[in-house]
């Protein structure tokens, strides 16, 4: 049977980007497919992307929403409302507690919030006010999921004392997408697709649309035709050709800070095979890359199935042009 060609969409670009905000322009697009990946990739971002939020609060004193809070001037409703609008990024990806100790007269903010195992990105946003000396002292569960979970229907029930709060998971605040009329030589029906994504700042547009893009990806390819040929290559085959992929990622690849990547390039290590032969040890001997960063290449490691002080068959580092470990 002849094939027929099937266009597919040849310029991507972001026309806009920044830390919270991406306007993505593709085209062409065959008719009605502009619309087909514009609201899969839009119900995708909004479901699927992993983030942080606030779940349960335990206020010294306090065992209600309904009990004020001694000394402070807010109601002990606004505060929690005030608390759910904490923006917090977790980079290890797992459940954290924190604890807030301050004493009046004081404005509590964002910026009062421990930062030790957590990031808070709006640390401007006003908490609550301390008229009096007194002392407030606040427990915050910070929870990791996806998507929308009420306070009523928490998988992991607060603890004793504590007051549950619905929790927002998503990084992306807003997706919106419009379909236009696109050109290809002479042909005049096809179309583009203009994707805008709006996130809290804890995920930039461009990361978000990529994990969004592979989770539909990886949807899709189980319905492929020959995935039946592709199995009976066996697991084994196919672990190797994924941790050679894996291994033959650069550092840019991963998800960490610029920070980090810096300080390990400076450290002469650009693949992630050289990262993953190198020890927590040998990592803390590295300039500029401290406790913190290291916890976030042992996550973005634990991502790809990959750790830290691994040893690597010689062959694989052969084909990946390192003879040697490093």
């Amino acid at each position: 049977m002849p094939r027929i060609p099937f266009q597919k969409p040849k310029k991507i670009e972001w026309e806009i980007l920044s830390d919270r905000y991406g306007r993505l322009v593709a085209e062409p697009f065959e008719k009605g497919y502009a619309l087909t990946v514009g609201n899969s990739l839009r119900r995708t971002l909004l479901a699927i992307v992993p983030g942080a939020a606030i779940a349960w609060v335990r206020i010294d004193g306090v065992r209600s929403a309904d009990t004020p809070i001694p000394g402070v001037k807010e109601s002990t409703v606004d505060v929690l409302l005030n608390l759910k609008k904490l923006v917090i990024q977790v980079p290890s990806g797992e459940a954290k507690i924190v604890r807030i100790d301050v004493t009046g007269p004081k404005v509590v903010t964002g910026a009062d919030v421990p930062e030790t195992d957590l990031e808070v990105a709006n640390a401007e946003i006003h908490l609550f006010t301390i008229e009096s000396t007194a002392r407030v002292g606040i427990e915050i569960g910070v929870g990791v999921g996806r998507g929308y979970e009420s306070a009523d229907r928490k998988r992991v029930a607060p603890p004793a004392g504590a007051i549950a709060l619905d929790s927002a998971y998503s990084p992306i605040t807003r997706v919106s997408y419009n379909v236009e009329m696109s050109r290809l030589g002479k042909i005049t029906d096809y179309e583009k697709l203009v994707f805008e994504i709006w996130t809290n700042g804890t995920v930039s547009p461009d990361d978000a649309l990529t994990r969004a893009a592979t989770y539909l990806e990886e949807h899709f390819r189980p319905l492929a035709a020959g995935v039946h040929d592709a199995d009976e290559e066996g697991p084994e085959a196919s672990g190797e050709a994924y941790l050679r992929d894996a291994l033959a990622k650069t550092l840019e690849e991963l998800t960490l800070p610029a920070r980090a990547i810096n300080a390990l390039k400076n450290a002469d290590l650009n693949l992630v095979v050289d990262l993953v032969q190198k020890s927590e040890a040998d990592l803390e001997h590295v300039k500029n890359l401290g406790e913190k960063s290291i916890d976030e290449i042992k996550t973005a490691l634990a991502a790809l199935g990959l750790s830290l002080g691994m040893r690597i068959d010689p062959n694989v580092l052969g084909a990946l042009g390192r003879g040697v470990a490093r």
